[in-house]
């Protein structure tokens, strides 16, 4: 509300201004041209200079006049907006909550095309509503040509157009734009890639599962892979399958010719949804000689929560793996292995070169019980490593088991 009337009282009072000097520069100009103000200008170079002051003027006074008047008309425009906006989202909710089948509704005549407030209004309710209920939905914009309309727009419209579809057809998740969504994934421009399978993703989410290799499923998976998309750009759109995320990234981790670069996404987007379901297929990485996958691998382990009995193996070796960052995610997950299997491994990484070993091989010890909580302690009284025992003391205290004033001792008496 305050916001309405502090734009009013801003345009009131620059209008006021301006209008002022309009007036004035307005006198004056008629003034020069009509011969009245002769006086001011004595000389040829004077009346240049009068002339080119007065003309300036006059044009920032049109200037501001014209940038006032566009404000103004911008603003009520907006209003006029939010308010169609508003009766519309009132119209559809109405729709989506009835209880009239989609197929009878579709039997109505086909009224006029829809504004664009309506089409707005509808594509914000499609990205929260589902089942039934967005079924409706979509079957509107079906009935009044709208989805029709965008996907012209993505195959002849220019840049600004077409990414105005993609986003569009992004929240509508039809499933008739699967199939012409995927087709930009072979775009020249990035941001039409990029913006076309995360549309793509979303729609996908929202369709009847199909088994069929030819399925949209496998058209998804088989676009992803020969398209030349950014490992952050796919993790993204991989995301966005939600429930059908599982059947992907298992059809995907199952390829034997899988760039690496993809393998490393599929890994780390299994750890993100926690799909602890995929552990075996994870740790089938674990052993790959891309030390790069290899961390990838025993990081989605440690987030999912779950080391497989035929990954303890290659978990262990991987705490004395060359590369540092192989061993921080392994120790990582063997917070996940049998205490009594694991524990001699951790605390000897306790001395580790590297700071985050030791940190992640201390972490992991804090996580299986009292017995490597003792182990923890006990390296900090006592480890000959001055930084394994600085490095026990925090995850002590980061665990509760020491509070301040112990940690100090126990620095005291190491």
């Amino acid at each position: 509300m305050w916001r309405r009337y502090g734009d009013a009282a801003y345009t009131l009072v620059t209008l006021a201004i301006f209008g002022f000097e309009t007036l004035a520069l307005g006198w004056l100009s008629l003034s020069f041209l009509l011969g009245t103000a002769t006086g001011i200008a004595s000389t040829r170079v004077e009346g240049v200079l009068l002339a080119t002051v007065t003309s300036t003027a006059s044009a920032l006074a049109l200037l501001g006049l014209f940038l006032l008047t566009y404000h103004f008309a911008s603003s009520v425009r907006d209003r006029w907006h939010v308010q169609r906006l508003d009766e519309w989202t009132e119209r559809w909710i109405a729709l989506a909550l009835q209880d009239v089948p989609t197929e009878a509704s579709a039997d109505t005549p086909t009224p006029r095309r829809l504004p664009r407030a309506a089409v707005d209004a509808v594509l914000n309710l499609l990205e929260v509503v589902k089942g039934d209920e967005g079924d409706r939905l979509k079957a509107v914009l079906a009935r009044h040509g709208v989805d029709r309309w965008f996907l012209r727009q993505l195959q002849k419209g220019h840049l600004a157009a077409r990414l105005d579809a993609i986003e569009s057809l992004g929240k509508a998740r039809l499933p008739q734009a699967l199939d012409p969504l995927l087709s930009l994934l072979q775009h020249p421009k990035p941001v039409v890639r990029r913006m076309a399978v995360r549309a793509a993703a979303g729609t996908l989410a929202t369709m009847t599962p199909e088994p069929e290799a030819d399925g949209p499923g496998g058209r998804f998976i088989q676009a992803l892979q020969r398209a030349p998309l950014k490992a952050g750009v796919v993790q993204e759109s991989l995301l966005l399958l939600e429930t059908r995320a599982g059947p992907v990234l298992r059809h995907l981790m199952a390829e034997p010719d899988l760039a690496d670069s993809l393998r490393w996404v599929v890994l780390e987007t299994t750890g993100r949804l926690g799909l602890a379901d995929m552990a075996e297929e994870v740790a089938a990485s674990t052993v790959h000689p891309d030390p790069e996958l290899r961390a990838a691998a025993f990081r989605a382990l440690h987030r999912l929560g779950s080391v497989p009995e035929g990954a303890q193996a290659s978990l262990l070796a991987a705490l004395d793996d060359e590369v540092d960052f192989v061993r921080v995610q392994a120790a990582h997950a063997a917070a996940f292995l049998p205490t009594e299997v694991v524990l001699p491994a951790l605390e000897a990484r306790l001395g580790d070169a590297s700071w985050w070993v030791r940190r992640a091989a201390a972490a992991s010890l804090a996580r299986l019980g009292d017995d490597g909580v003792a182990t923890v302690r006990r390296a900090a009284e006592t480890h000959p490593d001055e930084a394994a025992r600085d490095m026990a003391v925090q995850i002590l205290l980061e665990a509760g088991v020491l509070d301040p004033a112990a940690a100090r001792l126990v620095k005291g008496v190491a």
